[in-house]
């Protein structure tokens, strides 16, 4: 016992602890942040590249360090390596029952349906054949998304998030839909969510909206939806669920939901957003108490607009970009 508690604080030694207000009271809500990246963008086997996917790990990267996470970065896997780089991830920073973990794919993905009516979905490593001309290849060098589902329950750290820039059918995970709400102490509960980029027989564009929305969630207060200062998963599934329909002009629709499983359904995954001050509040303790504040500056209005655009481009707003937008959409802007 000696041995295994000395491991884990060694897994999280230099990393910052993340500490949030629940009703009024300062609570250590997670021990360390871990982020584990996987993008694929060279293929070898009949699907076409994404060169696009390294632009988006290197934002996703950036983004997950400003606010507070240690991230792991893999590419171009092979299917044991895409199992190796989740095992291996989740035996270094899984075991920790404190600690938050995410983990975000970038690449194809691929749903099969079977000859009774199942649908299988499969995350794509870069040597697998494209499963038209070979889907018994395909199968066997391909991950079936109820792996990622055993990695899910395999992992120990109470709370883990999973973002897939691919899309699956909607069922895949028989995901429970969580309505976002106020910050309270079911944060503390364990919970295991996934968020993909579109459902089944959707082409994710190379140019990625999902990341886009990603980043700008991260980044900015838009997708707090209660005003809270704080960031659930559930509040982010919707955001990106809402924002990619609308700028995919209704061709892309993200999926997001919690697994459906009694004991890891009842949290909610925490993003710490930016205090007001132009920072990222992480854990900046000071004897205890929280150094500034994550409540939002009382200077500033906040309301919601809708944009009608007439030409097509790319929408920044105070020097954020917020996405691609097509001529004769309606853009709305929250918060």
């Amino acid at each position: 016992l000696i041995l295994l508690q000395f491991g884990i604080y060694s897994q999280n030694e230099g990393f910052e602890p993340v500490v949030i207000s629940i009703e009024g009271q300062e609570t250590k809500l997670y021990d360390a942040s871990h982020a584990l990246v996987i993008g694929m963008s060279e293929y070898t086997e009949g699907w076409p590249n994404l060169p696009g996917v390294d632009k988006d790990v290197e934002a996703v990267k950036e983004v997950l360090e400003e606010i507070g996470f240690h991230v792991v970065v893999k590419q171009n896997l092979s299917k044991d390596g895409t199992d190796k780089a989740f095992v291996d991830f989740i035996s270094e920073y899984g075991q920790d029952p404190e600690n938050r973990l995410l983990f975000y794919f970038a690449g194809h993905g691929h749903t099969v349906k079977t000859s009774f009516g199942e649908v299988i979905g499969y995350i794509v490593p870069v040597d697998a054949p494209n499963p038209h001309d070979d889907l018994t290849g395909f199968q066997s060098k391909s991950m079936p998304m109820s792996r990622i589902e055993e990695y899910a329950k395999l992992t120990q750290s109470k709370h883990a998030i999973f973002f897939f820039d691919a899309c699956f059918s909607g069922s895949l995970f028989s995901l429970s839909r969580a309505v976002p709400e106020v910050i309270n102490y079911k944060t503390s509960k364990p919970v295991r969510q996934f968020i993909t980029s579109g459902s089944e027989d959707e082409t994710v564009p190379d140019e990625s909206i999902f990341r886009q929305q990603f980043v700008l969630a991260l980044t900015t207060r838009y997708a707090d939806a209660n005003n809270d200062g704080y960031l659930t998963g559930s509040e982010l599934g919707k955001f990106l669920q809402d924002n990619v329909i609308n700028y995919s002009r209704n061709n892309q629709h993200p999926q997001y939901g919690k697994i459906r499983n009694q004991y890891l359904d009842k949290g909610d995954f925490v993003f710490v957003l930016d205090n007001g001050e132009g920072g990222y509040e992480t854990n900046n303790t000071n004897n205890g108490n929280i150094n500034g504040t994550t409540s939002r500056d009382p200077k500033r209005s906040f309301g919601n607009i809708k944009l009608y655009s007439e030409i097509t481009g790319t929408l920044y707003l105070d020097n954020k970009e917020i996405g691609t937008i097509s001529e004769g959409s309606n853009v709305p802007l929250n918060n």
